[in-house]
């Protein structure tokens, strides 16, 4: 009888241990510390190409976890925003993985430069930001977990008819709604088509949404198991493994109404992207602050792209267009070709209590109707979008259009 009580006694210390060590990673870690603490947690998200000697970032994004409210902020930064680094002569931030995993062929050292370059680029801004982990995986490590995660449902609004047979890069999709699996969802995510790379931008922040709606639906608990797997073999990383145990628990708060995409401020010049240092300041202390903040890639109103009708739009003067003000201000623009839309919605949001200050017509038709947040107000870009039974809400902050939200009528909205 002494055998079995001795084997007891180990399995009990051995598992007082594991306690023990577990308990004494959660004091000491940084991330542990940083969610209990409630400090947000950065990183930079790299999507590389499959270049052999020297693969490009061609996705770049800064994820900003917020664990007092467990809320996701995504800065999306263009692969050819214009960067200057110290001792350095990249024209554009998705030449620095590059260039430094072509001199020592190695992942983590390029991503590491990459989080420093990040970090470079906004301090000019006044505003600190620097990623302390990183996420790295390639289109073969994407396409994988995809298939493990039983692919995600998107809505395509143009058609994508593309074949680059050097780049080994195909994609075929008519307009509408499809379930893709990793194939297909690479060759989403990558389109540029004719919305170019603001386009192929917002895009990438559909599909971020449809994947955490993947990922909280009831169908992955059969599949989680796989889809982890696999993450971990696809996924370069300087998160560590119980790291990733912590946060994983966090994250089970994380859904697509706590998601916030947002773009890098800025205007295409060139071949190029350059950032508008004062927007990206202000969104930077939105997402280093904790405020709502998200940015979609989508062209909004302006002066020079929408034709405002004489006979019923209006600009209210005074309070109500200031933001701070208690009421939520909302443009509403006509982009679905029907006569007399724009007047039937702005009388639904004035029922509902917001205080529409414009509406009129968009310069062209737009596949799918979408809530802009214009404040970085995110929750207030989300109660209209709930008010109109819009799911495309994303924000495109600027702080000098003094109101909270466009709303973009597409060819959709009477499926709504």
């Amino acid at each position: 009888m002494r055998q079995p009580v001795l084997w007891l006694r180990w399995i009990a210390l051995s598992g007082v241990l594991l306690v023990l060590y577990l308990s004494h990673r959660a004091v000491v870690s940084p991330m542990s510390k940083a969610l209990r603490s409630g400090t947000p947690v950065v990183v930079a998200v790299m999507g590389t190409d499959l270049a052999e000697k020297s693969p490009h970032s061609d996705t770049l994004m800064v994820a900003v976890y917020h664990p007092r409210g467990g809320r996701l902020d995504l800065l999306s930064i263009p692969r050819d925003t214009k960067i200057d680094l110290r001792g350095y002569r990249f024209r554009r931030i998705n030449e620095v993985f590059a260039y430094h995993f072509a001199q020592t062929g190695d992942a983590h050292v390029a991503a590491i430069h990459v989080c420093e370059a990040v970090g470079e680029m906004f301090e000019g801004t006044g505003v600190d930001l620097k990623p302390a982990y990183y996420v790295q995986v390639d289109f073969n490590g994407f396409r994988r977990m995809l298939d493990r995660l039983g692919g995600v449902t998107i809505t395509v609004d143009e058609p994508m008819d593309y074949d680059d047979q050097a780049g080994s890069f195909h994609v075929h999709l008519t307009t509408g709604v499809h379930h893709l699996d990793g194939e297909r969802a690479l060759g989403f995510v990558r389109f540029r088509g004719k919305s170019g790379d603001r386009g192929r931008i917002l895009r990438q922040m559909e599909f971020v949404h449809a994947v955490v709606d993947r990922l909280v639906s009831p169908a992955i608990v059969w599949r989680g198991p796989q889809a982890l797997w696999e993450a971990g073999r696809a996924v370069q990383t300087n998160v560590s493994f119980l790291d990733m145990v912590f946060f994983s628990m966090e994250a089970r708060r994380i859904t697509s109404r706590r998601l916030n995409t947002v773009l890098l401020p800025g205007r295409p010049r060139g071949a190029v992207w350059e950032m508008d240092p004062d927007r990206t300041a202000y969104v930077l202390r939105q997402l280093a602050g904790g405020a709502s903040g998200g940015v979609g890639t989508e062209d909004v109103p302006s002066p020079m792209n929408v034709i405002v009708s004489t006979t019923t739009a209006v600009v209210l003067p005074g309070p109500s267009t200031d933001p701070d003000a208690g009421k939520t201000t909302v443009k509403v623009w006509n982009a679905s070709g029907r006569a007399g839309l724009a007047i039937q919605v702005v009388r639904q949001l004035r029922a509902a209590g917001f205080d529409v200050v414009e509406w009129g017509n968009y310069s062209g038709r737009q596949k799918k109707s979408r809530a802009i947040d214009r404040s970085g107000r995110f929750d207030r870009a989300g109660l209209v979008a709930e008010s109109l039974g819009l799911t495309s809400l994303y924000s495109d902050v600027d702080p000098g259009l003094r109101y909270d939200v466009d709303v973009v009528l597409g060819e959709d909205f009477n499926k709504q």
